[in-house]
């Protein structure tokens, strides 16, 4: 027992660690395995170097870092979306007060309970076990062991996502310094009213429309309505995903933000209106604020700071009923960003009752926001309707979810984190129809220029959603590289 605590609770304490940061991953690919082993073994040393130094502040350091550490590991980043990336570190400068306090309300408690014990084994072990050990260290392995440790590749993986995160946020600003000229050479106007309802965090295996069991597009389902079977986002959250889905990108995939759907619309003569319950100003707001000013009218519920308070997706019915009031005699296209099924998904559903009781919390209250999603649409196209002018509606949300009876949350190494629905609803549409095959987000500003009709020599007219072709080498961006979409889990 004696052996066992001497080697074994530093052993344990450092894999604890190791698969609490994500480095999981490693241990079950047989290429990463010897890496893994190798992350152990130097962390363990490292654990039994700082046990055995004689520097007072020693043993206060390595506790301190392990604290960091589980303070992390509670909030289950590490095994819900793996090692440290550009993709979590977006979500948190993106996210305000209330989200982030919203996220930390469904932490789970399994997550919470794992970082506890491990800071308890840590506080044992620096605190209270006598010293076990005799030997020294050499100097030159002391420092190698100080320099590789799962701390030190945490805190650098870290710096190095935050530099990533800050070159493509450098990206999004420099092409908001680019004029938009969008060259505009022929605009047909094939509805008075078009709506674009851009959606959050919805996986389309959990509707009815895509063949889920339960009832949880109703109204969807028994519309015409124009579906893609397997359209693929272009990342895997919300700040990686529509900058590349609504902005035009070059040929070295230089997002030019300011050449979007907004300006494309603009100089084809359309009246551009943007409602958005999320984030407007501050550098902890959504990117996507870049691309919606230029619409010639802006409506946001979160108007500028953090505290914005908790807002009913509901409440944009309002403001869009009173736009086509006001705006009757023009050619208008609406842009509608939703909060939708952002987790926490209960708390997205504010007075809509949770339909699904057979279900798990979470997953009951993640179908119902689906059906209450189902719901948003169809008062929508009523209020398209009272208009008697012809119109559409495209829906599309920015990424998926892994969604499972214990909890929702995005990783980016799973296919179902980039399957979203895509469909378009229009007031001359007469039969339901499915289009069987890939396409991906990418191409979606060919898909709009289509819907809209305007043609440039920016984008393939050839790329309209009927006239595209199955595409089976669909890239995805991950949040570190541009990868095939069917490599992933």
């Amino acid at each position: 027992m004696q052996q066992f605590i001497k080697y074994g609770l530093p052993l344990l304490i450092a894999v604890g660690l190791i698969i609490g940061l994500g480095f999981w991953e490693f241990f079950f690919k047989l290429s990463d395995f010897v890496v893994f082993l190798v992350i152990v073994l130097f962390s363990t040393s490292f654990l039994i170097l700082v046990k055995c130094a004689e520097w007072r502040w020693a043993k206060h350091i390595g506790f301190v870092l392990s604290a960091c550490i589980c303070l992390y590991i509670a909030t289950g980043t590490g095994f819900l979306q793996g090692r440290m990336s550009i993709g979590i570190i977006a979500s948190v400068y993106q996210t305000n007060h209330n989200e982030a306090l919203e996220f930390l309300s469904v932490v789970q408690y399994k997550y919470i309970a794992y970082s506890l014990v491990l800071l308890a084994l840590s506080a044992y072990y620096f605190y209270k076990l006598p010293k076990p050990y005799q030997f020294k260290f050499p100097r030159y392995l002391a420092i190698l062991l100080i320099v590789l440790n799962v701390f030190n590749l945490f805190f650098v993986q870290t710096a190095r996502a935050v530099i990533k995160y800050k070159k493509e946020e450098a990206i999004l600003y420099a092409g908001q310094e680019i004029k938009p000229d969008w060259q505009v050479s022929k605009v047909t106007y094939p509805y008075n009213n078009q709506i674009v309802i851009i959606g959050e965090s919805v996986q389309r295996n959990y509707l009815s429309l895509y063949g889920y069991p339960e009832k949880t597009t109703p109204f969807l389902d028994r519309m015409p309505v124009t579906v893609v079977d397997d359209y693929v986002s272009t990342s895997a959250n919300t700040a990686t995903s529509l900058p590349r889905t609504l902005a035009y990108m070059d040929d070295k995939r230089h997002i030019r933000s300011s050449m979007n759907v907004v300006t494309l619309a603009n100089q084809a003569g359309y009246n551009t209106i943007w409602i958005s319950n999320q984030g407007f100003v501050g550098k902890n707001d959504t990117n996507i604020s870049q691309i919606a000013i230029h619409a010639k009218h802006q409506f946001f519920l979160k108007s500028g700071n953090y505290m914005s308070e908790d807002i009913d997706d509901d409440h944009m019915l309002n403001i869009l009923s009173n736009q086509l009031k006001k705006y009757k005699g023009e050619k208008n296209i609406i842009f509608i960003h939703m909060m939708g099924s952002h987790p926490d998904a209960c708390e997205r559903l504010f007075k809509s009752p949770r339909l699904y009781p057979k279900k798990t919390e979470a997953m009951n209250c993640y179908l119902s926001s689906i059906n209450k999603l189902d719901g948003f649409i169809e008062k929508a196209y009523k209020q398209l309707q009272k208009t008697k002018g012809s119109f559409n509606i495209t829906y599309f949300s920015d990424h998926g979810m892994t969604v499972s009876d214990s909890g929702i949350y995005v990783d980016n190494d799973h296919k179902e984190n980039y399957q979203v629905p895509f469909f378009v609803l229009s007031s001359d549409a007469k039969a339901k129809k499915y289009l069987d095959k890939r396409v991906s987000a990418y191409q979606y500003l060919d898909i709009y220029a289509g819907l809209i009709g305007v043609e440039t020599p920016f984008l393939n007219k050839e790329n309209q959603l009927e006239k595209l072709k199955n595409n089976e080498d669909v890239t995805v961006f991950d949040w570190e590289n541009y990868v095939p979409y069917r490599h992933l889990k």
